[in-house]
């Protein structure tokens, strides 16, 4: 199956280049040049990852963006002539993945975007893990069994929780987002805050793993969360 991106930008060039570039026997590029029909394009098909310019004409780029990152978990990376630390902040909170301030050089461009691709095909596969993990002697996840065992004890987690620490360590290192996070563990149910759902599951968690002065689970701030192999430290 090929990987399909969208660029959402109102510069026919920035579209064609990119396009053009990125384009191969194994990923095919789209591009629109308008919020309307970039919305449209994202919500009728399946992409890998979306490029889009967050200074857009035609309505204001954090809503789009916010908006995209609520309706799917697809990786987005924001390209914008607004240049300044706020602006990329602001872009990381709204739920880009990356960013690169106009001009950027193409090859970063490109680079960004296959290892992004990369994150969200590798990504689809978790739920069919079925392996043990283990982290040192300290904790083991068996998803056969869903058991976890911390220090020679089994955690009381409820399902949430459980599939949520498996699915952090199945990528250990890795930042993931809370859209990514629900939409890997809440699989297709509706939840009205996906971030409140998702903050309150993480904070339960780490509550019943510090009780033994463990802390796998770190904040990863404006993005999400990534889980370190702790093992070796303690919290106290």
């Amino acid at each position: 199956m090929k990987k399909k991106v969208l660029i959402i930008d109102d510069d026919l060039n920035v579209c064609r280049q990119i396009k053009y570039s990125l384009q191969s026997a194994t990923t095919e590029v789209y591009y629109a040049h308008s919020v309307s029909d970039g919305l449209k394009r994202f919500m009728e098909h399946e992409y890998c990852l979306v490029i889009m310019d967050i200074v857009l004409s035609e309505t204001d780029g954090q809503k789009l963006l916010k908006f995209m990152r609520r309706a799917k978990t697809i990786p987005i990376l924001v390209l914008s002539s607004k240049p300044g630390q706020e602006s990329k902040l602001s872009a990381y909170q709204a739920g880009a993945l990356a960013y690169l301030e106009k001009p950027y050089e193409l090859e970063e461009c490109l680079a960004q975007a296959e290892s992004l691709m990369d994150l969200y095909i590798n990504l689809q596969f978790p739920k069919s893990r079925c392996y043990t993990l283990a982290f040192g002697m300290d904790l083991i996840i068996d998803p056969e069994r869903r058991i976890a065992m911390l220090d020679g004890e089994e955690l009381n987690l409820t399902r949430k929780e459980f599939d949520l620490l498996f699915c952090l360590a199945s990528h250990a290192g890795q930042v993931l987002s809370r859209e990514q996070l629900y939409g890997m563990v809440w699989n297709n149910e509706n939840t009205y805050d996906v971030d409140e759902a998702v903050k309150s599951q993480i904070k339960t968690l780490r509550k019943k793993m510090t009780a033994y002065n463990r802390e796998y689970i770190k904040n990863v701030w404006g993005i999400g969360y990534r889980f370190v192999d702790d093992s070796k430290n303690k919290l106290f």
